[in-house]
């Protein structure tokens, strides 16, 4: 085993050591698994702990709110340098359900503008999203937006009261 193998697979076990202690168990056996092969291939130049399926460093959140005010839970952004993706997850507190199967929502879109704050216009651009009935959180979803802005949306509870968050209608992380 040479020594940059040997690195690789020591930042490998503490990233999953790591994992271990997070306050969010895995909704299900398959997306510890899928976590647990997204921090395994994390390259040593972006060597961030995979979070909710998402490899690369946590860049921004926003708040996902009633309209009263009450925070469900908060929508989590990603970047991976080396796979140069952006991925998102909408994360449910316990006033959002957590650890109740309950409806949440996330969406990542690329917006056709390059320029921070403008409008957003994702009509004939690239998104992917995730919805249903989910104990911890929906998602990981991501997108590759080189060159791009792009807008997030979350939302938690089909019910009322319904509580959403973006990250605005213009276009953020743009690059």
């Amino acid at each position: 085993m040479t020594i940059r193998r040997a690195t690789a697979a020591l930042a490998t076990f503490a990233a999953t050591t790591a994992l271990s202690f997070t306050a969010a168990p895995a909704a299900t056996a398959a997306d510890a698994t899928a976590a647990d092969a997204t921090a395994a291939d994390a390259t040593a130049a972006d060597a961030s702990v995979a979070e909710y399926g998402c490899s690369g460093s946590l860049i921004d959140t926003y708040p996902v709110r009633t309209s009263a005010g009450t925070t469900y839970g908060q929508i989590r952004l990603y970047y991976n340098s080396s796979t140069r993706r952006n991925c998102a997850v909408t994360l449910k507190n316990a006033t959002g359900g957590y650890g109740t199967s309950s409806y949440a929502s996330v969406t990542l879109y690329r917006c056709s503008t390059s320029k921070p704050g403008a409008q957003c216009d994702w009509r004939d651009e690239t998104w992917d999203d995730d919805y249903g009935n989910f104990l911890y959180y929906a998602g990981p979803v991501s997108i590759s937006a080189a060159g791009k802005c792009i807008r997030v949306f979350g939302q938690v509870s089909a019910n009322r009261p319904i509580a959403t968050g973006d990250s605005g209608t213009g276009g953020v992380h743009c690059g």
